[in-house]
């Protein structure tokens, strides 16, 4: 092969995104390969890669791989595939835009946890004139579980792991710092022309706190159950039927994360059976407001794989959600 006609990155069109194991279903392993310009992905054995039809496509780097496998595939000596690198992607200015909007949704729910709002039932004719009450945080939280899904889907565990530890540093923040200005004592002519606020100040605060305790259990519980779901899931069926996943990984961590949130929040404070209401009640909201923002994640799911060129698979990612060295 003359150097003119050597494979490098810059003209490379597929790469290795990861190497699979042998398993029951098939006998050698596999090499997932993604098709760089449409970020699609498909499985061959060395076998048939070790051709120059598919080594020309492949940059240096990936051709030594899968030269390597083949011969280590047919010499039995194959060595453990950890030592095969998975593709890791840096962030692109998409994955900062999600985090931070993330974020803010976070944020936003932290802060508007405590509110019990009113929500009238009665242009339900099944319910006739019933009044219930849900946390106003259940307007802004459900946005987070649309984010972080597009982040797992696109982007991989890892990197839906970063930004979900990020948000929960920077929720922290806030309450710790929120509470800490609320200790000195005001300034009395300050608390003089503004005594309402001067009173409500430094309970917001403490609600800020008590807020944030229940919020972190459920969101954290929440937030690692469906991105761990949703990437296995991603795994198990080759990358397809994205609804179906993202139905199925959403729904198990919205109840988990319904019940958490409201025991914690609002046992005690309020009558057992209108804690059970709001139970049920944030889980069939959170599920239809998910199925609503089903078609956009699935749109923007898709448009950012083909933007960044990156469909991640998280076949050797540690799921350990205290895990970062992988």
């Amino acid at each position: 092969m003359t150097p003119a006609s050597e494979p490098n990155m810059e003209n490379a069109s597929h790469e290795i995104e990861a190497v699979i194991e042998p398993s029951s279903e098939n006998a050698e392993p596999l090499v997932l390969v993604r098709v760089r310009d449409s970020g699609t992905t498909f499985k061959m054995s060395p076998r048939e890669l070790n051709k120059k039809t598919w080594l020309d496509k492949f940059s240096r780097e990936d051709v030594a791989h899968i030269g390597f496998l083949n011969a280590a595939t047919y010499t039995d000596q194959l060595v453990p595939l950890s030592y095969f690198p998975t593709r890791k992607h840096q962030l692109t200015p998409a994955v900062l835009l999600l985090a931070l909007v993330y974020v803010g949704f976070l944020m936003l729910s932290n802060v508007t946890g405590a509110r019990v709002i009113e929500v009238k039932l009665g242009w339900l004719p099944v319910f006739g004139p019933t009044v219930v009450g849900i946390p106003a945080a259940l307007i802004a939280f459900p946005m987070t579980y649309a984010f972080s899904t597009i982040i797992t889907e696109v982007y991989g565990f890892r990197v839906s792991r970063m930004v979900i530890w990020g948000g929960l540093a920077v929720n922290f923040m806030f309450v710790v710092g929120t509470w800490l200005l609320s200790l000195p004592p005001g300034l009395p002519s300050w608390e003089a022309q503004n005594p309402t606020l001067a009173a409500a100040y430094p309970a917001l605060a403490l609600e800020f706190a008590r807020t944030f305790v229940a919020s972190t259990v459920a969101y954290f519980c929440g937030e690692f159950i469906n991105t761990t779901f949703l990437a296995k899931l991603k795994i198990a069926t080759s990358g397809s039927y994205l609804w179906a996943r993202v139905v199925c990984s959403t729904f198990v961590a919205i109840v988990i994360d319904s019940i958490l949130f409201c025991t914690i929040l609002f046992w005690g404070r309020l009558p057992r059976e209108v804690v059970f209401t709001m139970i049920g009640i944030q889980i069939f909201v959170k599920l239809i407001y998910e199925l609503v923002l089903l078609p956009a994640v699935a749109t923007a799911s898709v448009r950012l794989k083909r933007i960044d060129k990156i469909d991640y698979y998280d076949y050797h990612t540690n799921f350990n959600p205290f895990s970062f060295r992988d």
